[in-house]
């Protein structure tokens, strides 16, 4: 396992996108050390930032006790990424692969454009998860994302293909403009679920506090296919789904198409 712990008192932003395990397969500590990164807006030596112990290329440790790293597993192929501390924003940014394993808080835009591999976050995610970035069309477009704690707003804006499992809550317009793909939330989520849905699932522990009025309500029914879903959630977040194949099922979003569901406990 190859280590980087982040120095006492090292102020401001650092952008880590490039420094995954593939970059860093084969070379000493003192190669990665010279390594260039962003910090707050200038390119500095990776040694002057963090302290560099090697060993195995493909597992990756980071250290760090606040949300200061940004891009964290950006562009991720293969190996795993280990980070210990809370992550900033833009965590798995089009990862293809591989394992990224959180272990505190993310910030936004967590899995944007992801395409593989799987994320874990063992705290709290901030706004716009897997959703699309600035200035582009699309979302998560496959992958796998857990969160054991709760989502900010427009959770899956734009996703087209991929899972995510959502433990805590979601905050307002989850799954607003869907194309595809599926987000669960253990514990409901805000006003304005599935907003723009055009296909795909969105599946709540909870009813919505509000759906947009352009959705029809479907009446309950059995989805044989959520036991198959459950039986894999179990495996990658336990208790995530709500037990039980029938749900109360709305269809819509009517003014998109109408093509996507929300499903909800019947």
């Amino acid at each position: 396992m190859t280590t980087l712990t982040l120095r006492e008192g090292v102020p401001g932003r650092v952008d880590l996108a490039g420094i995954l395990p593939d970059t860093l397969a084969g070379l000493a500590p003192a190669a990665i050390s010279t390594l260039s990164l962003e910090h707050d807006g200038r390119r500095v030596a990776l040694g002057e930032l963090f302290e560099v112990e090697g060993g195995d290329p493909d597992t990756l440790l980071i250290q760090c006790d606040r949300a200061c790293l940004d891009n964290l597993g950006a562009g991720l192929g293969r190996g795993r990424l280990i980070v210990e501390g809370p992550a900033g924003d833009g965590a798995g940014r089009a990862m293809s692969g591989g394992q990224l394993l959180l272990g505190g808080d993310a910030g936004d835009f967590l899995a944007s454009a992801m395409r593989g591999g799987t994320i874990h976050v063992a705290g709290n995610v901030g706004d716009w998860l897997g959703a699309a970035p600035i200035g582009e069309r699309t979302g998560m477009a496959g992958g796998v994302v857990a969160v054991a704690g709760s989502v900010g707003a427009r959770a899956g804006d734009r996703m087209r293909r991929g899972l995510i499992l959502i433990r805590g809550q979601a905050g307002e317009y989850c799954g607003s403009r869907l194309l595809a793909g599926t987000l669960v939330v253990a514990g409901g989520c805000g006003a304005l679920a599935g907003f723009g849905l055009r296909r795909g699932t969105l599946v709540l522990g909870r009813p919505p506090l509000h759906l947009p009025a352009t959705f029809n309500d479907a009446g309950p029914v059995e989805l044989t296919y959520l036991g198959l879903l459950g039986r894999h959630a179990e495996g990658i977040l336990p208790s995530v789904l709500p037990t039980g194949t029938r749900v109360r099922r709305y269809v819509g979003d009517l003014a998109f198409g109408g093509k996507g569901e929300v499903l909800v406990p019947a």
